[in-house]
C-alpha cells in the first residue's frame, strides 16, 4: 500500500492527480458547489477524499520527473472528468429550477426573485423553494452516498489520466443537457396544466362579467390556488425527486464509459 508520508516523488504527482478530479468535482457537484462553504472547508473536504482514494486508486505512470507538458494536459484532464461528473449530477436540480421557474411565473411570482448564492442570480421564488426541498430530500436520502459511490466507481471506467475527449463523449454530455428540460417539464407538469386552466377560467369570467376587475382578483387566486397546489403535489414531487436521483450513479457512469479512451 502507498505511504504519502514517504517522500516519493511520483506518489505525490499521483496524489495530486487524484486530488485535481474531486476539484473538479467540487466545482459542480450539488451541495459541495454552494457558496456558502467556505473554500478552506472544501480544500480540506477534497484533500480527505483524496487520501481515502489514494491507496485504492490505480495511478499512472508519470516517473519520477515527467514532461511538465504531460503533466499539465493530464491534470487538466483529470479536472475536465470531475467537472463533468459533477455536471451531470447537478442537470436534475437545474430540470427542477427550471420547472419553479415557470410554475412561479404563472402563479403570478415572476416578479418575486431572490437571490441564489451557487448560480449569483436572481432566481424565482418558487423555484428556489423547489431546488432546496430537493436537496434536502437528496441528502435525507443518502444521495449524497450514491453520488460519492459512483465518484469512487469512475477511476474504474476512467482511469486517471485515461480521459479521451471524444465525440461520443459530446454528444452523451448534449444530451444529457437536453434531458434537463424533461426533467423540469416531468416535474412541473401537473401544476402548469392546473395553473393554465385556472387562467384560461379567469380569463373566461373576466369576459362573462366585465365588471369584474381581473387584476384585483386574478391575482390574489392564482397566488391562492399555486400555493394550494404545491402543497397538494408536494408528496408526488417528492416521490418523483427520489425516482430521478436514483439515476444519477447511471448517468455519471455513462458519461465517463463515453469519455473513456
Amino acid at each position: 500500500m502507498p505511504n504519502l508520508l514517504q517522500f516519493n516523488p511520483g506518489q505525490f504527482i499521483g496524489f495530486a492527480i487524484i486530488f485535481a478530479r474531486l476539484s473538479g468535482v467540487m466545482i459542480t457537484a450539488p451541495i459541495l458547489n454552494d457558496a456558502n462553504i467556505p473554500p478552506q472547508i472544501k480544500v480540506a473536504f477534497t484533500f480527505l477524499l483524496s487520501l481515502i482514494l489514494f491507496p485504492v486508486v490505480a495511478r499512472p505512470e508519470v516517473g519520477s520527473n515527467p514532461d511538465v507538458w504531460r503533466l499539465a494536459v493530464v491534470l487538466l484532464g483529470e479536472v475536465s472528468v470531475g467537472v463533468l461528473i459533477g455536471f451531470s449530477a447537478q442537470l436534475l436540480f437545474a430540470g427542477i429550477g427550471i420547472a419553479g421557474e415557470v410554475i412561479g411565473f404563472q402563479m403570478g411570482l415572476g416578479i418575486a426573485n431572490v437571490f441564489d448564492p451557487v448560480t449569483q442570480s436572481q432566481v424565482s421564488l418558487v423555484s428556489q423553494f423547489k431546488t432546496v426541498v430537493a436537496l434536502m430530500l437528496f441528502v435525507a436520502l443518502d444521495g449524497h452516498h450514491i453520488f460519492l459511490q459512483a465518484l469512487a466507481g469512475s477511476y474504474g471506467i476512467v482511469p486517471a489520466g485515461g480521459v479521451a475527449l471524444k465525440a461520443a463523449g459530446l454528444t452523451h454530455y448534449m444530451e444529457v443537457a437536453g434531458r434537463m428540460f424533461v426533467v423540469g417539464l416531468q416535474l412541473g407538469a401537473p401544476l402548469i396544466v392546473a395553473l393554465l386552466a385556472a387562467n384560461v377560467g379567469i380569463g373566461l369570467v373576466a369576459r362573462a362579467v366585465p365588471q369584474v376587475n381581473i387584476f384585483v382578483v386574478g391575482y390574489p387566486f392564482t397566488i391562492a390556488a399555486g400555493l394550494a397546489l404545491l402543497a397538494l403535489g408536494m408528496p408526488f414531487f417528492l416521490e418523483g425527486v427520489n425516482l430521478m436521483q436514483r439515476g444519477i450513479e447511471e448517468t455519471i457512469l455513462a458519461g465517463l464509459r463515453a469519455l473513456r479512451s
